[in-house]
């Protein structure tokens, strides 16, 4: 496998129309644009499936080509979790919406 992604509701009842997804591409493969043909998959299904807003609940601070991608594909980041990755390295997360 070169790379996944996962799309589901990320709430209920007023919420139900926000879903949130998860990405990964295999280090052998970065590089390629696959991440961002999974994104743009991602987004025509949740399209399909008549989300109006895809949210990430928890992108790294220190993943530099995802918070260069993301926003040329129209997601804006919204705040910081400040130590919401346990890990010492990279400790703090970001969420993004469309």
């Amino acid at each position: 496998m070169v790379g996944l992604y996962i799309l589901h509701l990320n709430n209920v009842g007023r919420c139900g129309h926000i879903c949130n997804t998860s990405y990964a591409v295999d280090s052998h493969f970065r590089g390629q644009h696959i991440g961002e043909k999974l994104v743009r998959r991602s987004m025509t299904t949740a399209k399909k499936l008549r989300f109006r807003i895809l949210q990430f609940n928890a992108v790294v601070k220190s993943n530099h080509v995802a918070l260069t991608l993301y926003p040329k594909l129209v997601f804006h980041q919204l705040g910081t979790i400040p130590t919401g990755f346990l890990n010492k390295k990279h400790p703090d997360i970001t969420f993004m919406v469309t």
